[in-house]
This record gives structure tokens, C-alpha cells and sequence, in this order.
């Protein structure tokens, strides 16, 4: 038993001794070295090195932050939590955004379904108006002919007169506060669905990354700098106009989509604009067609796949007009 207690007791020792001891090493308010086999105050005030025997720096702390600094750091952090929130939230809304919908048109659907009773509300608010207008119309005759007559107008038609103003009050406001409602769901709207065709032509672009079935890929103009994209995007606009069969229903900085195909032998076109690495950007132009068989073949067909060629062409010869 003391043998073995004494086996240990060395072992010990000499792992001690391996180990070795470390010291402090750091700079005093007169810029001299101090080494310290114990870490003082001003040290850690300062910032300091963990050495070895040997002198090999095992460590190096920087020195402790004033209270100035410990708040920029606090609001720092809370602002780089408040952005991971904010791109947390912001996936959140782009995953179930292309789970909502599957085309543009669901989402103008949708958004017309959504403000439809509010444009119903409106109606018949106006309609009670015009009702209003023309009893008070009445109303003030009464009350001149009263007046005329020299004689006081009745106390209940001046209060029913002020009462028929009120309500027309009431109603405008009425109608007021639903306008503003329809505006703030057709800006959303207006945000989704420019974000819906980002996240499609982000898609796209992988797709031609990978090589997908060469019927459902765009086409892709890359840009350098934002300049050059600022320029090809208004030829942008020009070879829209030209080339789809219905006019520009929607053009923004980042996105222009014409009419939806009516017929079987049209099309419809959406372009956006995406930032790429860097200052690069891209623009995707995507086509789509008639919901029947023949608008599938012609979307399929080579003088779709001709006209996204050509939308590249276009581009890339007016890059040095």
C-alpha cells in the first residue's frame, strides 16, 4: 500500500515538473516589460501574455475593456442579434411565401380577393352618400323657404340637418380609413410578389447551374457593377415591350412583368434583377405561356428557346453603347 501511495506521489511530481509553471508578462503605465509568476491587477487592466519557463507565449489576453467600450460592444452585439432575427424572419417569410404560391397570379388573386369586400364597403358607402346628399339637398330647401318666409326655421330640421352632415362626415371617413386599408395590402402585395420572382429567378439560376430540363430554364444576363446593370436594365425594358405579347403591367428596379398569355399563341414575360457576388449583378428573364397543351408546346418549342438566346444577345451587344 505505501509503495503504491508512494508511486503516485512521484508520478505526480514529475508530471508537475513536466508541465512547468506559467507566468504573466505585460506592460506597465511606463511601457516597461513585467513578468509576474501570478497575475496581478494591472495586468489584467492592461492585457497580458501567458509564457512559459521557456518564455513561448501560450496565450495572449487583450486588456480589459473601459466602460465605453463594454457598452459599444453590448450595443454591437445587440444589433447583430437584432439583424440574425431580422434574416431568421426574413427566411421564414420566403419559405412560406413559396409555399403560398405557385405563380404571380395566384398572388394578384389573392390580393384582389382580399381588398374586394373592402371595394364592396366603399360602394355602398358612396351610395349612402349620394342617398345623404340629396336629403340634405332638401333639408337646406326647407330651411330657405322657412327663411324666406321670414319666419325662424323649425328646431328638428336644423338638428336633422346637422345630423345628415355628420353621418356624411362619418362615411367619408368611413370610406377613408378602407382606402388606406386596401393601399397597405396592395404594397404588400406589391413586395410579395417582387420577392416571389427574386427567390424564382434565384431558383432558375441554379437550375442552369446544375443543368435542369433545359424547357423550363431562363435566361441569365450577368452584370459586373450595378452601373452596368442600371444600363442593360432599360434595354431591358425595350426588349419587353417588343417581345411579349401583352403590354408591361408591372416595372420596377428590380422586376417587370407583362400581361398574362390569353391565347394559345402568346406569351408572357417576367425579368428581375438580383445581386450576384460582389457588385455583380444578374438578370433572369423568365417566359411563360397559355395554361393548355399548346401554349406547353410553344413555351417548349425552339422559338421560346430562340427568343431567351436572343434576350442575352440583345444585352451583351449594348453592353458599349
Amino acid at each position: 500500500m505505501k509503495k503504491s501511495l508512494l508511486l503516485v506521489l512521484t508520478l505526480l511530481l514529475v508530471s508537475q515538473a513536466a508541465l512547468g509553471k506559467n507566468f504573466y508578462r505585460y506592460k506597465d503605465n511606463d511601457g516597461r516589460l513585467i513578468v509576474k509568476d501570478y497575475l496581478p491587477d494591472e495586468a489584467v487592466i492592461a492585457g497580458y501574455e501567458v509564457i512559459n519557463e521557456q518564455g513561448r507565449i501560450l496565450e495572449v489576453v487583450p486588456p480589459e475593456m473601459t466602460s465605453e467600450e463594454k457598452e459599444a460592444a453590448r450595443i454591437k452585439e445587440e444589433q447583430l442579434e437584432a439583424q440574425r432575427k431580422k434574416q431568421m424572419e426574413e427566411r421564414r417569410r420566403d419559405i412560406l411565401l413559396m409555399r403560398q404560391y405557385k405563380t404571380i397570379e395566384d398572388i394578384k388573386r389573392t390580393e384582389k380577393n382580399q381588398t374586394a369586400a373592402l371595394r364592396a364597403n366603399i360602394d355602398l358607402l358612396n351610395g349612402h352618400i349620394a342617398s345623404l346628399n340629396n336629403k340634405l339637398q332638401e333639408l337646406q330647401n326647407r330651411a330657405a323657404n322657412f327663411e324666406r318666409q321670414g319666419k325662424a326655421v323649425p328646431a328638428n330640421t336644423l338638428k336633422e340637418i346637422d345630423a345628415t352632415k355628420s353621418q356624411i362626415q362619418t362615411n367619408n371617413a368611413s370610406i377613408s380609413r378602407y382606402e388606406e386599408k386596401i393601399t397597405s395590402i396592395e404594397q404588400q402585395f406589391r413586395s410579395d410578389l417582387v420577392r416571389f420572382k427574386e427567390l424564382q429567378a434565384q431558383q432558375l439560376i441554379e437550375r442552369n447551374r446544375s443543368g435542369g430540363d433545359a424547357t423550363n430554364l431562363g435566361a441569365v444576363y450577368s452584370c459586373p457593377d450595378r452601373g452596368s446593370c442600371d444600363k442593360a436594365w432599360k434595354f431591358t425594358q425595350i426588349f419587353a415591350h417588343e417581345n411579349a405579347s401583352n403590354k408591361l403591367e408591372i416595372v420596377t428596379d428590380t422586376l417587370i412583368v407583362t400581361g398574362k398569355a390569353q391565347s394559345e399563341n402568346q406569351i408572357s414575360l417576367s425579368i428581375t434583377r438580383i445581386p450576384g457576388e460582389n457588385e455583380s449583378m444578374q438578370i433572369v428573364m423568365e417566359v411563360s405561356c397559355h395554361s393548355s397543351e399548346a401554349g406547353e408546346k410553344l413555351c417548349a418549342s425552339q422559338e421560346v428557346t430562340n427568343l431567351k438566346n436572343q434576350f442575352v444577345d440583345y444585352l451583351t451587344e449594348r453592353e458599349s453603347l
